[in-house]
């Protein structure tokens, strides 16, 4: 039997599948917390996502808000439904924004934390792009 050499995964691809693993994490993780969103309605869901992308584009810097998002966001996905981003699009563009200046206020303050935390994530893909690899 031949065996054939696989095509490396392009640079898109292998970021698409490390994201798409920390979103899985992230799933477990909220699961195994117990999942404090699951008693909620449909309806309250929603209106909790609305209402926590309206916290970020306030105060994007806020971790334990963007800890909720996550879990709520995990919520949708163990109901096998899409989050509606679309009700939230123009929190995120500001969300986003702030974030951006807040990450560029970090980096002309403080260069060597912003180059440290750069490092970690590299290493952080290294390592799983490494686990990929021994795995084939």
């Amino acid at each position: 039997m031949i065996k054939r050499r696989r095509k490396k995964p392009s640079a898109e691809a292998e970021m698409k599948a490390f994201l798409a693993s920390k979103a899985v994490d992230q799933i477990s993780d909220y699961s195994q917390r117990g999942r404090s969103y699951r008693a909620l309605s449909d309806e309250q869901l929603i209106e909790s996502w609305q209402a926590v992308w309206n916290e970020l584009a306030a105060d994007p810097t806020n971790m334990k808000t963007r800890d909720v998002q996550a879990d709520l966001g995990s919520e949708f996905a163990l109901r096998r439904q899409e989050p509606p981003w679309k009700l939230v699009r123009r929190q995120i563009d500001i969300y986003l924004e702030g974030a951006e200046r807040a990450w560029q206020k970090q980096r002309e303050q403080n260069p060597d934390a912003n180059a440290q935390a750069s490092e970690a994530i590299d290493d952080e893909l290294e390592e799983f792009m490494n686990r990929g690899i021994r795995s084939n």
